[in-house]
């Protein structure tokens, strides 16, 4: 079983912060629902976080609080420390931005309402954490350049966006049946992610070497720093087998669990297609790319106090 799930390779622009941020028009912030999904609908929380389906919303369905502190702040994961509770449960946040307020003040505004709703109080630390340098493996870079017409025409249009008071809505999922992602030409600005229950991983999408270590962050729960000196804009495609620490492998088998599903979700059993490739090894074999493990000072949130249930809206 193969699904996909399309993402914006970009997360919220950094915000400088201000006095008094623009407020949501409205805003709604709601425990989820705890019951497990019913049978025939395995997948619903493997897409659990916050997406951007309509111009002017902010959307997050099912979210830990550690996903809506990180979406506020432009912050991944790893970034976040606090209570063990953070990073269990799920809130469901709908909020509506005014008309005429830029998105570049969006994470100022979702920062207030979550300080709000949850009374979070936080602050920041920089602390010594495992991370990676992204660098080019023996033999030299294995990558396709975009046309530079089509990266001029994109920055073109997110600098235009930048100003404007509306997010731009992400092109539409591939065609019903397609193969994942494969034989479609991908937007840029968005990372195609392909997942199976046999534990194959496949990311594409056009990216910067910024949005490439930037998505190897998410992927490995670490920093990951580009030392590749490469300064164009590449076609992606990177195919390889997840381990059970995996955080799709682990989102799935609960909701395989929660719903009946049958078989070793823990250790599904591998076929013809499924790579035997690690991520690191992935990285060698298609993009001539490698991982240097080190150690990098880091900049964190460190949540003091919060409350599990958010105030009425």
């Amino acid at each position: 079983m193969t699904r996909s799930l399309l993402v914006p390779a970009l997360a919220f622009a950094a915000f400088a912060q201000q006095a008094t941020p623009p407020a949501f028009e409205v805003a709604s912030v709601k425990v989820s629902d705890p019951n497990p999904p019913s049978p025939g609908t395995t997948m619903v929380r493997v897409g659990r976080g916050c997406r951007r389906p309509d111009p002017g919303m902010v959307n997050c369905t099912n979210a830990t609080l550690k996903m809506l502190l990180a979406q506020a702040y432009d912050v991944k994961n790893y970034q976040i420390q606090g209570p063990a509770w953070l990073d269990s449960g799920g809130y469901d946040l709908m909020a509506k931005i005014p008309e005429g307020v830029p998105v570049a003040q969006v994470p100022a505004m979702l920062q207030a309402l979550l300080a709000e709703r949850f009374q979070v109080v936080l602050h920041e630390d920089t602390r010594s954490l495992p991370a990676y340098d992204l660098t080019i493996a023996k033999g030299g870079p294995k990558l396709k350049e975009v046309d530079p017409a089509e990266v001029a025409a994109y920055n073109a249009a997110q600098e235009a966006a930048r100003g404007g008071s509306v997010i731009a809505p992400p092109p539409p999922p591939p065609s019903a049946g397609a193969a994942a992602g494969r034989g479609r030409s991908m937007p840029l600005g968005t990372l195609s992610i392909s997942f199976s229950t046999s534990g194959a991983r496949t990311y594409r999408g056009k990216m910067t070497m910024a949005q490439l270590v930037n998505a190897l962050s998410s992927l490995l729960s670490r920093p990951v720093l580009d030392q590749t000196g490469l300064k164009g804009t590449y076609e992606i495609e990177l195919t390889y087998l997840a381990d059970e620490s995996d955080p799709m492998q682990m989102q799935m088998r609960s909701s395989m669990a929660a719903s009946g599903g049958s078989g070793d979700a823990a250790h599904p059993a591998a076929d013809a297609t499924t790579p035997i490739a690690t991520i690191f090894q992935a990285l060698q074999q298609s993009l001539g790319l490698k991982l240097d493990a080190k150690k990098a000072p880091v900049e964190i949130l460190v949540i003091e106090s919060a409350n599990k249930v958010p105030t009425e809206n």
